[in-house]
């Protein structure tokens, strides 16, 4: 599997761009805000938006909960992604998700600042 990252700050950007973003390198599937999309299709994950405090909407993108990271795990493992993109607003947050969901270490970094 192709491990992506594109990253940029918080309101950038980055969900409105993702898609295109995905579609010119290729990019099968995304995981934005703890969920898993392909195409336009959250296929797994539950929005890290939906947790009540800010420190908890971070906990939830990057997979702290055990719960949270085993879904996501065996979701990954049921679509075979070929390539995937990780949405986050800084590198260590991207590589810390892919850590987390045992995926591969990161191929390459695309920001929004190079494609807005």
């Amino acid at each position: 599997m192709k491990v992506y990252a594109f990253v940029g700050v918080s309101g950038s950007g980055k969900s409105h761009h993702s898609q295109n973003v995905a579609y010119e390198n290729g990019i099968d599937y995304i995981i934005d805000d703890a969920l898993l999309i392909k195409g336009t299709k959250v296929v797994a994950g539950k929005s890290a938006k939906t947790e009540p405090t800010k420190i908890g909407s971070v906990k939830a993108a990057i997979f702290t909960d055990d719960n949270r990271r085993n879904a996501m795990i065996r979701a990954l493992k049921a679509e075979k992604p070929e390539s995937i993109m990780i949405l986050g607003t800084s590198d260590e947050m991207v590589a810390k998700i892919a850590e987390n969901l045992g995926l591969p270490e990161i191929e390459k970094t695309i920001y929004i600042e190079d494609i807005s």
